[in-house]
């Protein structure tokens, strides 16, 4: 057993530099004492161990075994996986990462894309084909178009490759051609879009990414939706997705993918995804070799990893060989510890689920060989757990690499060879036998519908994306008797979703799903109804939602939430009352607002006066700043909450014409006294911030002789003067010159496609990714000091505006944009000028120059730790 503890000693604190016999690394901060493990830890070689001897470095859960399905020279550095209708195996192989121990030639295009095949059903791979080769670091793969074509992705864009079988079933590429030349546009290996999952809802999703994709009469559409996870990407059965972060093993997100982004003005309130709480992993073999093994927690006191710092991909497990017990159970590998480890996942009242290390002292998989590096995992056509072993002795990226760790490659010879590789598949000992292999392919599109009610998830997503891809509708009325007919709701589910890509989902469909007994079954049948708003079956499938019994469902209720505001007015009386009575759950609040966007005035109105929503859409309506609604809003107040938030919002977005609006209103006789209170209370609370700028004003006339208002002290008076700066009236205008002025409109165009994912459109920042830039010390601060976060990066946690940011609240770093061939410097200096200048920002503008100038002086390095950086000026 590994004994567990915290770092002792030997591993000192970060306080200096420590001296090392090796040039310094981009990955080194200045500060740290990099002190090399302790003497009295045995750190065993670390031989390349061939993939039949490998198995005996091996440890799995009792009652499992490890099988060998393909291994080099059949495949080398494999990094993404998909299954077509076939079960062949499609793979990116990454083959130009970390060439050597200092990424030279990583820009040579030498990764490839290979088939790999089963022919004699022995369960191993015995056929290979190269189908695409000479491409930069190839990350993410997809079948598409009922298997004629291959989704890809490089290291910069993604790729749709037509696949041509001849008579004798020879597979080749045909024509390859771009669908999203900035797909992979942005940071370092380690932080650019990959996944591309086929999702229930017919979207295709992917971590590190806020995009979506899907082809819709043969033209590639990408839509926005919520920025998620790093590395991998996998859904649940009800189409909820799940990702992770090198530092988190998972995010659970608890709601379908794109409600949260349909209204950018508003906040939600709640916390819409669950995470484990307990982090620790349990390592069979010392972990020495791992970039920041010498810093405090991340290994034990007997060389350990403690907490994951390499989380890489995950499987949710739907499949049918593993024992029921594991059914919906979370798989993560963390290759820097060389473990599997095994998550349970179980419901709770609120709808959420709760997430738990399942085995406490071990793991499900572990190896004591360092190569071992498995970097993702999936649920396999045959029902068990297929593990992608990327096997090298180097997986941190020189971006990245400290001083520590070079001397541990170097030490164990981690750094050659390369260009190995292999895929394991883990099974049950008493579970069944692997079935043959799938022949979706050549089965009609009515044949697959019966695989909908398929035990294993694999068959039913990979049925119902390739009847959708075919088109047609001879399988429709098997789909619609699937729905009325069937006792297994995730078949009813699939069904459903699959008329819906088929363009073939009715009103007598909706409201056949919506009686359904299984709530899960009516809620995805709501989700699915949203893609007939706004078409000629709008008003039919509406009248089908009207019927909807919320059978005292949360999921119900949560998702009619979320779908009823894409129906317009005549949906309103029916989402006012199930806000009304549903004002204790806030996700039902949050996700009835996200679907009235620019719609949120009409749900204010109706709304009594002390119901809980109505703050939070003063703040919304507020935001957005649209002068009409604004003073509709004001014409509507009648509370001193709803005035204290108005005011509130007024000044923290510094609305200073409504601002004075409000002063008048505050000064004038027949204001009742808790009005004044919530005016004045609202407005001092919303310039709180010791940073907080007076607006400038040519005059309060509306104070002039005002020494005194019943109920409120001289003193508040004064302060609320004080939130004004009376002079010219203008705010501080550092674009004075045209150029200035493009300058300031070229950077919101780029900072909307490459910042606002994680920062919003309105620059306050979103819950679980980052932090606020409006009114930001980091923002209007030093320039030498932005310039610095945003070309080299910045890693937690951050102090902005009196708080303190860090996991999981944010992300755990921001890469830098320096290494990114994309972005040049010409667009970095107009997106930090935008961002000092927009939301009432002031500051003055950066030059071109200024970032050339420090790209010339400085070298690539890790991110910035946020401590040592504010200490920049």
């Amino acid at each position: 057993m590994v004994s567990k503890g915290t770092l002792g000693g030997a591993l000192s604190a970060i306080v200096g530099l420590a001296a090392s016999s090796v040039v310094a690394q981009n990955g080194d901060r200045d500060g740290h004492v990099m002190t090399p493990p302790p003497a009295e830890w045995v750190i065993p070689d670390a031989p390349v161990v061939n993939s039949e001897k490998a198995l005996d470095t091996f440890e799995v859960e009792k009652g499992f075994e490890v099988e060998l399905v393909a291994a080099e020279p059949m495949v080398h550095d494999p990094v993404a996986l998909a299954f077509d209708g076939n079960g062949r195996m499609w793979v990116a192989e990454m083959q130009g990462y970390m060439p050597d121990i200092d990424g030279k030639k990583e820009d040579e295009t030498y990764g490839r894309i290979s088939i790999l095949e089963d022919t004699n059903g022995d369960g191993k791979a015995d056929k290979h084909t190269v189908f695409l080769e000479k491409y930069l670091l190839p990350r993410a793969v997809a079948l598409v178009d009922a298997d004629k074509s291959l989704l890809f992705a490089d290291n910069e864009s993604l790729y749709e490759a037509e696949i041509l079988i001849d008579e004798e079933g020879n597979i080749s590429a045909g024509e390859v051609t771009v669908v999203d030349e900035k797909y992979a546009e942005g940071g370092n290996p380690e932080h650019k879009p990959n996944g591309l999952i086929y999702g229930l809802d017919n979207w295709l999703y992917n971590a590190k990414s806020d995009l979506r994709y899907k082809k819709v009469n043969g033209e590639w559409i990408k839509e926005k939706t919520e920025d998620r996870g790093q590395w991998g990407i996998k859904q649940d059965n009800y189409g909820r997705l799940l990702t992770n972060t090198n530092s988190n093993l998972i995010t659970v997100e608890e709601i379908p993918p794109g409600l949260k982004v349909r209204n950018t003005a508003y906040n939600f309130r709640t916390n819409v995804s669950s995470r484990v709480a307990d982090q620790t992993v349990w390592p069979i073999r010392i972990n020495p070799g791992v970039n920041r093994g010498y810093m405090e927690q991340t290994l034990t006191d007997d060389g350990y990893l403690a907490k994951p710092t390499a989380a890489s991909g995950l499987a949710i497990y739907r499949g049918d060989q593993f024992p029921e017990e594991y059914e919906g159970n979370i798989f993560v590998p963390e290759p820097a510890g060389n473990l599997v480890k095994r998550l349970s996942v179980a419901a709770k009242e609120n709808g959420f689920r709760e997430v738990k290390s399942a085995l406490e002292g071990s793991e499900f998989f572990a190896s004591t060989d360092e190569r071992s590096r498995i970097v993702d995992a999936f649920t396999a056509p045959d029902g068990t757990l297929y593990l992608l072993d990327f096997y090298r002795g180097i997986i941190q990226h020189q971006v990245y690499m400290t001083s520590f760790l070079r001397a541990q490659v170097e030490e164990r010879k981690l750094d050659t060879p390369i260009g190995l590789g292999r895929i394991w598949r883990v099974k049950h000992k008493d579970g069944k036998e692997l079935a043959e292999a799938p022949r979706m392919e050549e089965e009609t599109s009515v044949e697959l519908v019966a695989y909908l009610a398929h035990p294993n998830g694999w068959w039913r997503d990979t049925a119902q994306r390739i009847i959708v891809e075919r088109g047609g509708n001879e399988a429709v009325p098997a789909l619609k008797n699937l729905v009325s007919e069937s006792d297994n709701h995730l078949a009813k589910i699939h069904a459903v979703w699959t008329l819906e890509g088929l363009g073939e989902l009715d009103a007598a469909t909706l409201k056949t799903a919506f009686s359904d007994s299984n709530p899960r079954v009516v809620a995805e049948a709501l989700r699915a109804s949203e893609s007939l708003a706004g078409t000629e079956k709008e008003d039919a499938a509406f009248s089908a939602i009207e019927g909807v019994s919320q059978k005292e469902s949360l999921f119900v209720q949560r998702q009619l939430a979320g779908s009823l505001g894409l129906f317009g007015e005549k949906a309103m009386p029916m989402l006012v009352e199930l806000v009304k009575k549903s004002e204790k759950d806030k996700l039902t609040l949050d996700l009835a607002v996200s679907g009235i966007s620019n719609r949120e005035l009409a749900l204010f109105k109706e709304l009594p006066e002390k119901h809980t929503l109505r703050v939070p859409l003063v703040e919304t309506i507020v935001r957005r700043n649209t002068p009409e609604t604004m003073k509709a809003l004001l014409a509507e107040l009648t509370t001193k909450d709803g005035y204290r938030a108005f005011a509130k919002s007024v000044v923290t977005m510094r609305q200073k014409s409504v601002a004075q609006e409000l002063l008048t209103q505050m000064v004038a006789s027949d204001t009742a006294p808790d009005i004044r209170s919530g005016i004045i209370d609202g407005m001092l609370q919303g310039g709180k911030d010791k940073k907080f700028k007076p607006m400038p004003v040519t005059e309060l006339a509306m104070l002039k002789g005002v020494e005194s208002l019943d109920g409120v002290s001289k003193d508040k008076l004064k302060k609320v003067a004080g939130l004004f700066d009376v002079g010219s009236g203008e705010e501080v205008n550092y674009l004075v010159s045209e150029d200035l002025k493009k300058q300031f409109k070229d950077g919101e165009a780029h900072y909307q496609r490459i910042c606002m994912g994680c920062h919003q459109v309105h620059g306050n920042g979103q819950q679980f990714l980052a932090p606020p830039l409006v009114g930001s010390e980091w923002v209007h601060g030093s320039q030498k000091r932005l310039i610095a976060l945003v070309m080299d990066g910045v890693s937690g946690p951050i102090e902005v505006l009196g708080k303190t940011y860090t996991v999981p609240e944010i992300q755990p770093l921001m890469p830098g944009l320096r290494i990114n061939p994309e972005v040049t410097d010409e667009q970095l200096a107009a997106i930090l000028t935008y961002v000092r200048n927009a939301w009432g920002n002031a500051a003055p503008p950066v030059s071109v120059e200024a970032l050339k100038s420090y790209r010339e002086s400085t070298e690539v390095r890790a991110p910035w730790p946020a401590d040592e950086l504010k200490k920049m000026k």
